[in-house]
């Protein structure tokens, strides 16, 4: 497990990246109690704009287990017949995130970031049974009206070669005078979107999913816990949205996609939601039952672009 700052901590290794960044492995994973302590304590730091550090972690050698995958589908909807969901490397990466999220070098405190959108990439069909080497680092940050954006970047590799990426990006709130270009939302409400379903969302999701993906950030998972927050009740995460429309929307035969959500309002529990889709342009919202409000928008291509970046999410800064 990797200590606060990655210095000679018991249980890792520096190795480098190939941009020449060193990564710290991680051998063995913290307890979730242990990150989300780490969490609350991050709530000490200051809310100026500072550059990112060159923090990276990493673990090597990690079996996409059968009985777990499972278990995630059946919560998301996914069918058998789409093998390992593309969302699932990012459950593999979320305890990294929180050991980079909280580490004392990393500028911003945990607790209370708003998760604006996300970019997957995944350039060939996975199976249960692989083994992934993952890669977390820091990545641009970007200027927001309400304060500073950062990224997180995640790669997955098997036998050396990239097979999934990832980059997912919060919003410190409060933060002034923030780093970077400009932050903009690519996607557009679309009102030729038809509606394609109506999903029930029981009360105690949160807890299931935090069950099956470690993330077990105290607004999703009880009405007393989420109120300390500012929310009436629990919300449901965000990546188990996005992966029960994923679910719903992609072809099971659908080895290689490029994926964007853009997250926009929470889901409360219990709730219920209706999905809205266009099939001619792959695009989908996920709404409120009256169907006015997006909890999240996105979009999936058949094939990753070839862009490198997420810097579609920024404005050009001149």
């Amino acid at each position: 497990m990797a200590n606060d700052r990655p210095r000679d901590p018991p249980d890792t290794a520096s190795s480098p990246s190939a941009t020449g960044q060193r990564a710290i492995d991680v051998t063995r994973l913290p307890s979730p109690l242990h990150l989300y302590l780490r969490a609350l304590l991050s709530a000490r730091k200051s809310a100026r704009a500072q550059p990112l550090p060159p923090l990276a972690f990493e673990r090597r050698n990690i079996a996409l287990d059968a009985n777990d995958i499972a278990r995630y589908a059946r919560l998301c909807g996914f069918s058998d017949a789409h093998g390992v969901p593309p969302t699932w490397p990012h459950l593999l990466a979320f305890p990294l995130h929180m050991l980079l999220m909280t580490d004392r070098a990393f500028p911003f405190a945990m607790l209370g970031m708003v998760h604006l959108a996300n970019r997957i990439r995944q350039h060939t069909a996975l199976a249960a049974g692989d083994r992934l080497d993952l890669d977390v680092r820091c990545g641009p940050l970007y200027a927001h009206d309400k304060g500073q954006v950062f990224t997180v970047l995640t790669t997955a590799r098997r036998d050396g070669d990239v097979v999934w990426s990832g980059e997912s990006l919060y919003l410190r709130t409060g933060v002034r005078d923030a780093l970077g270009p400009a932050y903009r939302a690519e996607l557009s409400a679309n009102p030729s979107l038809a509606k394609a379903a109506t999903w029930q969302v029981p009360g105690d999701l949160g807890r299931q999913y935090a069950r099956v993906s470690g993330d077990y950030n105290p607004i999703h998972l009880w009405p007393m816990t989420a109120k300390l927050f500012g929310f009436p009740r629990p919300i449901i995460h965000g990546m188990w949205s996005f992966a029960r429309t994923l679910a719903a929307v992609l072809p099971v035969d659908a080895s290689r996609v490029d994926l964007l959500v853009e997250f926009k309002t929470p889901l409360l529990l219990p709730g219920e939601a209706t999905l809205w889709r266009d099939s001619q342009s792959n695009v989908f919202e996920l709404r409120d039952a009256a169907g006015t409000v997006p909890h999240l928008r996105g979009r999936w291509q058949a094939t990753p672009s070839a862009s490198s970046s997420i810097n579609m999410f920024a404005t050009d800064p001149t």
